[in-house]
């Protein structure tokens, strides 16, 4: 089972660095949660967290072949307009599968087949994007960035997160503050240069 651990890992120094040091530990069977904001810190935290940039300071242990990106942005989101029937299919020829609408039936989204993807709400796009980066072989760990631009309840898509924890994969969500206090049954932040918060599983 894969586990995602930072140590220092930093890109970039200074108050401008493209990220500040991160220290960070996210295990099989929990979700962490993570928050950074500025510029494109977020993203720049889930390509280093998913082992696919390399950091000026620090360590990184993060077996990349396992990890999937889910709707990381300028890197791994797909565009709002769409049709949600092609995103299934481009992520199914990821998995190196077929079979849109079975995986349509299956995540019982058929009737969206034909709108833009921009149009699901939040947690069902999450989910649709999970489960089928799930269907890629050898992936057990997802690094989720910046839910929260899509609108609607973070706790939501938080519990939906949890439920996919259980099943033994690694969840790592990066998200910005506001975001991150938000959710529920998260303890008060420990230290470190970003605040790291981890939501039990209950």
């Amino acid at each position: 089972m894969t586990r995602i651990t930072l140590d220092g890992a930093a890109v970039g120094s200074g108050p401008a660095a493209a990220l500040p040091p991160v220290t960070l530990d996210a295990r099989p069977g929990a979700v962490t949660v993570v928050a950074t904001e500025g510029g494109q810190r977020p993203t720049v935290l889930s390509l280093v967290a998913a082992g696919r940039m390399a950091v000026d300071a620090g360590t990184v242990d993060a077996e990349r072949a396992r990890i999937a990106l889910i709707d990381t942005p300028t890197v791994a989101e797909h565009s709002d307009d769409v049709r949600v029937a092609a995103v299934v299919r481009e992520e199914l020829a990821l998995a190196g599968r077929h079979g849109t609408a079975r995986e349509l039936d299956r995540l019982g989204l058929v009737e969206w087949a034909k709108r833009p993807f921009g149009a699901l709400p939040t947690v069902d796009r999450l989910r649709l994007l999970v489960e089928l980066a799930l269907l890629r072989r050898g992936v057990d760990a997802l690094v989720v960035t910046s839910p929260e631009r899509h609108g609607g309840d973070p706790a939501t898509w938080f519990r939906y997160l949890r439920e996919v924890a259980t099943r033994g994969v690694t969840v790592l969500v990066v998200t910005d503050h506001a975001t991150r206090d938000a959710l529920p049954d998260i303890p008060a932040p420990g230290p470190g240069a970003l605040p790291l918060f981890e939501g039990p599983l209950r």
